[in-house]
């Protein structure tokens, strides 16, 4: 009898345990791959989903260190930590048509013109770096590449342009880590190949 008491009082204490917990796990993330998690956190309307310590702060792998710009021509424009909306890249200005080069190695994921999670993007593309780091360029006039290519740092895969939300031609860049926190890519890009301010 006293056996039976105590697995029901156990029960009923991990049943307490287990609701007071619920609350603070998005089980959907368990779900879905850290890209999935990304787009919906970056569509969700509050925004409070973001880390913006982290984002500021790092939390970035090592591969990071390796990546190149994603223009070789044009102007700095608004960063990471501009006031007002969230803004979570970098904005780089260039006449329209301007070449835009993959920072990394990796295998193409998304290829949207403004669809579900990428409202207000316009035309971008978002490259999976070993499932460790996503670059994302957007406001593109053409897109070269398709979901699942491979491609190699350096290559063309797009042109800048102005589609969805963009008052003139350039191209947002962000940089993501695994658990879809954006990155400050100033901090990550190098000195060599550094574009101007306007």
């Amino acid at each position: 009898m006293k056996l039976k008491i105590f697995a029901a009082a156990l029960m009923l204490t991990a049943a307490v345990a287990s609701a007071a917990c619920a609350a603070d796990i998005d089980y959907q993330e368990f779900q879905e791959d850290p890209l999935e998690t990304a787009i919906r956190k970056l569509a969700s309307p509050e925004g409070g989903a973001w880390d913006r310590e982290v984002m500021l702060s790092g939390g970035a792998p090592d591969i990071v260190q390796e990546v190149i710009w994603p223009l070789r021509e044009g102007y700095l424009g608004r960063g990471i930590k501009r006031k007002g909306r969230r803004h979570d890249g970098v904005d780089m200005s260039a006449p329209r048509g301007t070449p835009i080069y993959a920072v990394l190695d990796g295998i193409v994921e998304v290829v949207s013109n403004n669809g579900p999670g990428f409202r207000g993007y316009g035309r971008v593309i978002v490259i999976n770096h070993g499932g460790r780091l996503w670059s994302l360029y957007s406001h593109n006039s053409a897109n070269y590449v398709k979901v699942g290519q491979r491609v190699k740092q350096g290559d063309k895969i797009a042109a800048v342009g102005r589609t969805g939300r963009a008052t003139g031609n350039h191209l947002h860049f962000e940089l993501r880590n695994a658990k879809g926190t954006p990155l400050d890519p100033m901090k990550y890009l190098p000195k060599e190949g550094r574009l101007p301010r306007k």
